[in-house]
């Protein structure tokens, strides 16, 4: 069945375009009776663990403190990364080993990282007038330059800059262009 939803009225009560319900209900049904997946109880016990960190405010964690914890948990340290991957595929934690800058890295808390990309995706330049030209670059040309990016995302702890633009290159939210024009 195709469905055609109008996104502009999602969360808006009586007036969210009836479409929702009836996709939610449909949702709700096929994860609950389809989508049912068994987990080792050490997994579970893990994945616990980890809501506990973001619980206390960490917001990532490294591979070896992940490892550390697995083994914690009974689960074998070279199966940790397994378990990272499959926590990822749910989308309750973020791991890339394939990314350079993050390999070492397990973010705990998505909605986290979102908002440190969002710091330069939704063009909310800082009020203080720093960088200034850098903004207008971004603003009006689309060119994200090395000094701005790092000055935005040095506060985004525990994960580098460069980190975060190899996973805007990957998942194609940015170009890498090496050019001497801007500075």
């Amino acid at each position: 069945r195709v469905c055609i939803v109008d996104n502009t009225t999602a969360g808006m009560g009586d007036n969210e375009d009836k479409t929702y319900k009836y996709l939610r209900k449909e949702i709700y049904k096929l994860v609950s009776e389809k989508l049912v997946v068994k987990t080792p109880i050490k997994w579970v016990l893990f994945r616990k663990v980890l809501q506990v960190l973001v619980r206390e405010s960490k917001n990532i964690i490294t591979l070896r403190e992940a490892c550390a914890i697995g083994v914690d948990c009974k689960i074998d340290a070279e199966d940790v990364p397994k378990v990272l991957m499959f926590y990822h595929e749910l989308g309750v934690i973020l791991f890339y080993p394939h990314i350079q800058g993050l390999r070492d890295k397990v973010i705990l808390s998505p909605k986290w990282f979102v908002d440190c990309l969002g710091k330069v995706l939704t063009l909310q330049q800082s009020d203080d007038g720093e960088n200034l030209q850098m903004w207008k670059l971004l603003h009006e040309k689309g060119i994200l330059v090395e000094p701005l990016y790092r000055a935005v995302w040095r506060n985004c702890e525990g994960i580098e800059p460069d980190g975060i633009i190899e996973l805007m290159v990957q998942f194609r939210l940015a170009a890498q262009v090496k050019t001497n024009l801007f500075h």
